[in-house]
């Protein structure tokens, strides 16, 4: 008889895996191959507090097939987390108290910009008895049983709230459950009379249940009447765009079934919609794609929108008129993700099955530079330095660091590769990359829920790792920095697949130190620029830069202003 063939689940894979110490080949500085801040690297249960928010989503699993979302609020005083439960909570980040409940599930994002001179209490009406603008916005898709079979395309609502994270049109809900009662009581005679139905009979039955259910959902489709809500949508994916930067614009997909599974008339194809949401319509509609659309953007200048579809092509729209300015061949095959660049003028995205990365000019579609590592899995995440000319992308256990202007086809100034291991460590990638602290630093979210966040100044890393064993289902976007505390160090927060916020202290880079410097440490070697052949790169500082608070910073910071201005 053939041996018999063992199924090693993701649940399996969660209880004998630990994100290694080690890496196979880790981040550098000049050199010197990266190390552990101070205190890293730190265990679940380490952290400096927590939030259970699985006990307000009143999950009933906490299993590794579970998934939650998460956004925050521009301010970064709000952290809203929702999952397939149904329901999205809003909290305080800094008090941790939930503030609203709402009726949403999967992904959400919060409006970027908002007057908030015309802002007002939920509390407060003004003469004419109407509230004031909203201080928040939150776009979420709902759950309904028909999208969850695949029977219709997804929706999407938009949720308006107060200063306080409260929406400001709430009505008190229904007792289902009481009126499922009043409800089988008045009807029960005659169930009795004529069809020789029993009280015990009705009792032990699932008719309570289920009449209750179906009042809960009714009851909050009626609750839905004061909001936006928009049919055939569905948020995008691989790092979309959901808004404008000026936060106007509303960017969803309509139509996005894939045409895998039988071609489709032209009009009722994948399409990118844009919808301004103080005026309450759409803008624009952009077709052209023959397959689901993965990934969509509006440029930070607000002038071209992008579309990357696994049609295997980039279109690029005018955002004003919607016109098809230019588009790629088709690639041959799947393609997945994209960014514009923080001037707008460049490009890059993953096609040909996620595993070839190219830049491309933005207003006439010319190839700049093609990414010369061979990529052995999707790219789904790709981010580009806020400052500077540089792009972080991951594939499979890899994540790197591209440049690519340097050169014919740019060069790769980082390579982090988790484990060469092969078999069932595979199951764990590097799932997301992320800039934070202006550029500063680099977060690597995995997807076993450890996160690595990686200093390019210090070369320090500090490392939060799932224990062995622990079971997380997984999370999209779960980790924020630095959050700013009145009065206190910074911090991280990192939303877990087990049903908690943890709150991180920042750590003190191990190197280097200024008060604990080693005098056996090897000493760094110099390296020239290429730019002025010397070892300072002599620029010119730029007026639209934020001025950096941290000694060294000012230097790193105006070198990458120069570049994007030069290039």
């Amino acid at each position: 008889m053939p041996p018999k063939t063992t199924c090693f689940t993701r649940e399996d894979f969660l209880k004998e895996y630990t994100f290694p110490d080690e890496p196979a080949r880790d981040f550098e500085l000049n050199g010197i191959q990266a190390t552990f801040a101070s205190g890293h690297p730190k265990d679940w249960n380490w952290e400096t507090d927590v939030l259970d928010f699985a006990t307000d989503l009143k999950a009933k699993d906490k299993g590794a097939y579970k998934s939650y979302h998460s956004a925050i609020s521009p301010d970064q005083k709000l952290l809203a987390i929702s999952s397939s439960e149904e329901r999205i909570l809003i909290y305080d980040i800094e008090s941790k108290e939930l503030r609203q409940v709402l009726e949403g599930a999967w992904s959400l994002a919060f409006r970027p910009v908002v007057n908030r001179d015309e802002v007002v209490d939920a509390e407060a009406e003004d003469a004419r008895g109407k509230h004031g603008k909203p201080a928040y916005t939150i776009v979420s898709s709902i759950s309904d049983e028909a999208a969850r079979r695949g029977r219709e395309e997804n929706k999407l609502i938009l949720w308006d709230l107060d200063q306080h994270g409260r929406v400001l049109d709430e009505e008190e809900a229904i007792d289902s459950a009481k009126f499922a009662t009043k409800a089988i009581d008045a009807i029960l005679p005659e169930l009795r009379a004529n069809h020789e139905w029993t009280k015990d009979f009705v009792d032990a039955s699932s008719l309570h249940a289920k009449f209750a259910g179906v009042l809960s959902k009714v009851a909050a489709e009626h609750r839905r009447r004061h909001n936006t809500v928009i049919a055939n949508a569905k948020m995008g994916s691989s790092g979309s765009t959901t808004f404008s930067n000026d936060g106007r614009l509303l960017l969803y997909h309509s139509r996005n079934r894939t045409t895998q599974h039988g071609l489709r008339e032209p009009d009722n194809l994948p399409q990118v919609v844009l919808f301004d949401i103080d005026e309450g319509v759409e803008v624009q509609r952009l077709s052209g794609h023959t397959d689901s659309i993965m990934w969509s953007g509006i440029s930070p200048d607000n002038k071209y929108v992008a579309s990357v579809s696994w049609d295997g092509t980039l279109r690029m729209y005018s955002a004003t008129t919607g016109e098809l300015i230019w588009a790629t061949e088709d690639s041959g095959g799947q393609s997945w993700a994209g960014a514009f660049s923080p001037d707008s003028k460049h490009i890059v995205w993953s096609s040909n099955r996620g595993k070839v990365v190219q830049v491309h000019d933005v207003v006439d579609g010319r190839k700049i530079s093609t990414f010369q590592e061979t990529l052995n899995n999707w790219c789904r995440c790709l981010k580009w330095h806020p400052v500077t000319p540089q792009i972080a992308l991951c594939v499979g256990e890899r994540a790197y660091i591209w440049r690519p202007f340097e050169g014919t086809n740019g060069s790769t100034f980082q390579h982090f590769v988790m484990s060469d291991e092969k078999g069932p460590r595979r199951m764990s990638e590097v799932q997301k990359v992320d800039w934070m602290d202006d550029g500063r630093l680099l977060c690597l979210q995995i997807s076993d829920g450890t996160k690595l966040v990686y200093d390019t100044v210090s070369n320090a890393k500090e490392l939060f790792r799932r224990p062995t064993g622990v079971i997380s289902a997984g999370v999209d976007s779960g980790f924020y920095g630095l959050m700013e505390k009145e009065g206190d160090e910074n911090f991280y927060i990192s939303i877990d697949g087990d049903g908690k916020v943890r709150y991180w202290r920042t750590s003190v880079a191990a190197y280097p130190s200024w008060w604990e410097k080693d005098i056996n440490s090897a000493p760094v070697e110099k390296k020239t620029f290429p730019e002025t052949g010397k070892y300072v790169n002599i620029t010119k500082k730029s007026a639209n830069l934020t001025q950096q608070k941290e000694t060294g910073r000012d230097a790193w910071a105006e070198k990458g202003a120069e570049l994007w201005t030069a290039e």
